[in-house]
């Protein structure tokens, strides 16, 4: 995962290659050990901690994309640099992956309301131009698969991806912690750090949101 890492390289958040761990494959000893090396100032430690985490922060962030592998990629980046620079802040009790899915749908949630902004700003392009224009509105190209879809084949994938990114951020990251990363109740209550309770009530109303914004696709499924 070298080509996703390459600006954190440069801001000092290098993953190293050289690690021999998987994106979950850190036991609970080895974390902490890392982690306290990590925090102690041990710039392998904390290089071989990221690099353990790294595929997961990937995964994560390209499912609370929609499938958008250069979003992803810098939502990923943005996640590992914002950990290198809060290593100290980690409370060690939690699982590390924890933090971590913390802090990608925090990212997630600001590259949101950036992004709405963006659209906002341009939207009036989109409409009729005064002059001998005034009656052709602008002609923009349509966002089409990434090439990894496209690669993959995995048409069903690729629609998924992009309905989710249909939903409010909030419907979005339950059901990706829960259906995509496989998180308990407990463990997607302590990531948004919210009751128990509310994250199953964000549950049932992301599934009815999901459903609603599948349904065409359901339909033609039964048809």
């Amino acid at each position: 995962m070298q080509n996703r890492t390459s600006r954190g390289t440069r801001q000092g958040a290098h993953v190293s290659n050289k690690a021999t761990y998987g994106s979950d494959g850190l036991s609970r000893e080895a974390e902490r050990d890392l982690v306290q090396r990590a925090q102690a100032g041990d710039g392998q430690a904390l290089e071989d901690l990221l690099a353990a985490h790294q595929d997961l922060v990937y995964r994560t962030a390209l499912r609370f994309t929609a499938g958008r592998e250069e979003a992803a990629q810098e939502l990923a980046q943005d996640v590992l640099i914002s950990a290198f620079r809060n290593i100290t802040k980690f409370r060690a009790e939690a699982r590390l992956s924890t933090w971590l899915y913390r802090i990608t749908a925090n990212l997630a949630k600001n590259r949101y309301v950036v992004e709405n902004r963006e659209r906002e700003r341009f939207s009036s392009l989109d409409q009729p131009i005064s002059g001998d224009d005034s009656e052709r509105p602008r002609e923009w190209a349509a966002a089409g698969p990434s090439p990894r879809q496209e690669a993959e084949g995995n048409q069903a994938m690729a629609i998924l991806h992009e309905r989710l990114g249909r939903l409010e951020p909030e419907w979005r990251e339950v059901i990706v912690l829960r259906y995509f990363e496989d998180l308990s109740y407990e463990q997607i209550a302590d990531v948004l750090d919210v009751p128990i309770g509310t994250v199953k009530s964000r549950i049932s109303r992301a599934r009815r949101a999901l459903r609603e914004v599948m349904e065409d696709v359901l339909e033609e499924g039964h048809a």
